[in-house]
């Protein structure tokens, strides 16, 4: 068992005497009853009464309650939540003359803390009043934050409402005539009591005793580290070889910065602890580790996924997040309904678009699930339930209230979850329990948050109910209760006043430690430092900082101080409240610190088993009856890497190109296609093109720009605006083809966008040609439209990366006289091309070769890639960087990144094969 982190002792006789013992926060009262129930085992007691230990603010609602009991009419009101004070902020911060600039949001957190100092210091609203003090002493901030909190404190009465502060000044005023005095109170953890505290306390109590635990004087040590991440590293590394030789020790980790960095400690902390919680299907386990900062309520998974099913109410959905909800195993059929799922995540990303509309997102639910029936699947599986569940979701929807009351849309909320399936059919484990109970509670807490002694609640939209529950599960913290665990991850305050075997303090660099002040910006900062308000001055921090090394230096047998030496800015300096630590190197602490986690994780897994050499270099042969879809990209791919061809042709590898604003280069590719196929099939020649007006032409280029446009603008929602822009650009462009194109000798088109199924080197390969001239001597000249760079050099070599042409003028049955790019972009445009010594065209130049012996060349090249795609050629080996680079979304599966240490042990292991 851990040992308690305090000792308890000199407390003994107070407790056994019925005194209350009143501490600074709920974590160290926390402590003290877990050291007093310690104390009591260790006297073979089993059942014994709670002691009277209690927060501050536990012991006045305790105060407050018995006082509404006896009906006192000071207590004939409603406590404010934080909630709702900060609500109430916005509402009237929003609503005040002259702020449409302002978001009520982020200054209403500060105006509620402005007013709980004001408050907890007994300080009068007149002290901001410009008519009552000087003006001058008072910034315009402070002078709208009176004006508002004026507003404030008439809204509050108008509900019935009072803060907490008004309620602990009433409980004062009563304390002596309504409650019974009590002879002593024991403080502990206490800095400095506040002036509304010492009131309250001096009303309440004969006597007042500041308690003093004793704490040991500790063997100090400091060091430096390169950076954050290495430091937190080194601490966990620290924890865990204290705990493999001292398996009972109690280790306090204190992180000023905690709440900034806590992802970043739970994720490093969890590398050292439990190597083997990223695996699938790994259950979750109770970590050594314990942190006293929360996560946001809205942060966990299971909460998350809640959140983002009521964000269905949005007629339009991002799409990212759509698909992330879509995969969550807290989303009603998941495990069944995983490949459906997987199949309608890869549709909805194909769409290219950012957001989604719902009428959308059912229409390809339901085009997946007729497929997925048609195969014969079973309804678990075809995504037929949840089809089922959205289409019901959309039904009710219909029918939902324009408006209701904040308890209408709690209740409706709920509803929707249950409806959708929430939280899955799996069992929720301990945390997500916890988080289920708490999110039950926030569902309570946000019906109550327009609740008045009026009885007239204010209607919201479900847009703002949605908006303000999101906040509220944001701003809720999520603490997981746990056993007691050997290491305590705190921040500076946390930590304040508790004991451990051993202590590790981090990132205690010149620019974190003394914190830098940070004033209200709604208090006059005169009037902050002169009563040494929280964060008023450097000098205020300086002496907080000061107190809080000297408890720590005294809160173990062995501590350690550390600082980093860089961070993302530049150099950092040790703080000067540590400088006169003896400094020790980081080495003589945990050996070799620069070592990941990652990597010791990875060497204990790859001793728990042996390694085997398996020849991935060539997969199955193609098989006879094995339908491989694809035209020239597959032998383009070949060329590129045979690995990428078997895996995206052969095993169906595949990946959705990032959504783009507006048209991709794809879709644009597509459109100058279409258009000029369009016009072509009404020009038909080049003796046609010279003919026609130039207005006229004009009119026909546009009428082929909008055709072409029409179906892809209603299938991507895109913008009139935004579609004429790009309207204009082609236009433009074919114009201007057009008027080169004039410049060429006699022509006549005879296929366009010509599709056809020729069989090469035993494949079966679709072709489609954008187009074919008939030049005036019957020469055959094959064109792509290109709308980025291409060059003649990527038909050649035994690897060609263009080889449609090429292909298309060796399987063509009549003759191919030559072959170009028509380049069309806004770097410029033209031919570029190879054909027969006699042709006369800009741009087509004869190769290197015969044209006879250059078409035998690529039937030479392109059979070997070909031959190789049969055989299950599956080498990862690059043409070139290029093919690299474009490879990014297939590392995962071949290796790359793996190369290096795959190489390394194969020396190790096999060296006979080098």
């Amino acid at each position: 068992m851990v040992s308690s982190l305090l000792d308890i002792s000199p407390l003994l006789p107070a407790l056994a005497r019925g005194e209350p013992v009143i501490t600074a926060n709920n974590r160290l009262r926390n402590h003290l009853l877990r050291a007093y129930g310690q104390h009591q085992r260790q006297q073979g007691v089993k059942v014994w009464k709670t002691p009277d230990i209690f927060t501050l603010s536990q012991w006045l609602q305790q105060a407050w309650q018995i006082l509404q009991d006896k009906e006192l009419e000071s207590t004939a009101a409603i406590i404010a939540s934080d909630d709702q004070r900060v609500w109430l902020w916005e509402k009237v911060i929003a609503d005040a003359p002259d702020l449409e600039l302002l978001l009520a949001e982020p200054l209403a957190q500060s105006a509620d803390t402005a007013l709980t100092q004001l408050e907890r210091w007994c300080l009068d609203d007149d002290q901001l009043n410009p008519e009552k003090v000087d003006a001058f002493t008072l910034s315009a901030n402070s002078q709208s934050f009176y004006q508002w909190l004026q507003l404030f404190r008439s809204a509050m009465a108008e509900r019935g409402w009072i803060t907490r502060e008004s309620a602990w000044q009433r409980i004062a005023d009563a304390w002596q005539e309504h409650l019974p005095v009590q002879p002593v109170v024991h403080l502990l953890g206490f800095d400095a009591l506040l002036p509304l505290e010492s009131r309250i306390l001096n009303a309440a109590a004969t006597t007042q005793h500041t308690v003093e635990l004793p704490l040991p004087q500790g063997e100090c040590q400091r060091t430096t580290v390169v950076n954050e991440e290495q430091e937190i590293l080194a601490a966990a590394l620290w924890s865990r070889d204290i705990l493999l030789a001292s398996p009972d020790a109690s280790i306090g980790i204190i992180v000023p910065n905690l709440g900034q960095i806590r992802d970043k400690m739970e994720r490093i902390f969890g590398e050292v602890f439990e190597p083997m919680a990223g695996l699938p299907e790994q259950p979750r386990r109770t970590a050594p580790f314990n942190f006293s900062a929360g996560t946001p309520l809205a942060s966990t998974p299971l909460i998350h996924c809640a959140l983002n099913l009521l964000g269905l109410n949005r007629s339009q959905q991002e799409v990212e997040p759509l698909c992330d909800l879509l995969l969550s195993p807290f989303f009603g059929n998941s495990d069944s309904e995983r490949l459906f799922r997987g199949s309608l995540v890869h549709r909805l990303r194909d769409s290219g678009q950012f957001f989604i509309s719902s009428s959308d997102l059912r229409y390809h639910a339901t085009r997946l699930c007729e497929q997925w029936q048609q195969r014969g699947l079973p309804d678990e599986s075809s995504g037929i339930r949840l089809l089922n569940a959205l289409n019901q979701f959309y039904e009710n929807r219909r029918h939902q209230p324009a408006r209701g009351s904040a308890l209408q849309w709690s209740q409706w909320f709920a509803d929707q979850l249950a409806q959708l399936g929430w939280p899955g059919e799996r069992r929720p484990d301990s945390q997500e329990y916890q988080q289920l109970n708490q999110w039950y509670r926030l569902l309570e807490q946000f019906a109550t948050l327009d609740s008045n002694h009026t009885g007239q609640n204010e209607l919201l939209s479900a847009q703002q109910a949605l908006t303000r529950l999101f906040r509220q599960a944001s701003k809720t913290p999520f603490q997981a209760q746990t056993p007691d665990s050997p290491i305590q991850i705190l921040g500076a305050l946390e930590g304040d006043g508790l004991h451990f075997d051993y202590c590790w303090m981090t990132g205690l660099h010149h620019r974190q430690w003394p914190p830098a002040p940070a004033p209200n910006p709604f208090l006059p900062i005169s009037m902050q430092r002169e009563l040494q308000m929280p964060h008023a001055s450097a000098e205020r921090e300086f002496q907080y900082a000061s107190r809080l090394t000297r408890h720590y230096r005294q809160c173990a047998k062995t501590i350690i101080f550390s600082s980093p030496a860089h961070d993302d800015i530049g150099e950092l300096r040790t703080s000067a409240l540590i400088e006169e630590i003896p400094q020790v190197a980081i080495e003589q602490l945990i050996g070799n610190a620069s070592s990941s986690a990652t990597a010791f994780n990875r060497q204990q897994l790859q001793g728990s088993a042996q390694l085997q050499l398996h020849d991935s270099r060539f997969g199955p042969p193609l098989g006879s009856d094995e339908l491989v879809r694809g035209g020239s990209s597959l032998l383009r791919l070949q060329a590129a890497c045979p690995f990428h061809a078997f895996a995206q042709l052969r095993l169906g590898a595949r990946w959705p190109e990032p959504p783009v604003i507006g048209f991709s280069a794809m879709e644009r590719g597509t459109l100058l296609h279409d258009a000029l196929a369009f016009i072509w099939k009404e020009i038909g020649d080049s003796n046609r093109l010279q003919e026609i007006e130039a207005e006229q032409l004009t009119q026909q280029i546009n009428t082929a720009v909008s055709t072409a446009m029409q179906p892809l603008k209603q299938r991507r929602n895109i913008g009139d605006r935004y579609a004429a822009l790009e309207q204009q650009r082609l236009v433009k462009l074919i114009g201007a083809w057009l008027e080169d194109e004039k410049e060429r000798p006699p022509f006549r088109v005879v296929a366009i966008e010509e599709s056809r199924t020729v069989t090469f080197a035993g494949l079966m390969l679709n072709l489609r040609i954008d187009r074919i001239d008939e030049l005036g001597a019957g020469q055959r000249l094959v064109i792509d439209y290109k709308t980025g760079s291409s060059k003649v050099s990527s038909w050649l070599g035994d690897r060609p990366d263009e080889p449609q042409l090429p292909l298309y003028a060796i399987s063509n049955n009549e003759a191919v006289d030559a072959i170009a790019f028509a380049q069309l972009n806004a770097k410029g445009r033209g031919w570029a091309g190879l054909g027969i010594e006699a042709l006369q065209h800009p741009g087509i130049a004869p190769p290197a070769q015969s044209w006879p012996e250059t078409l035998q060349l690529w039937q030479s090249a392109l059979t070997h890639l070909a031959e190789e795609f049969k055989q299950g050629d599956a080498r990862v080996e690059f043409k070139n960087i290029d093919a690299d680079r474009y490879s990014e979304a297939l590392r995962p599966l071949n290796r790359c990144l793996e190369k290096d240490a795959i190489h390394q042990w194969l020396l190790k292991e096999t060296p006979s094969l080098f």
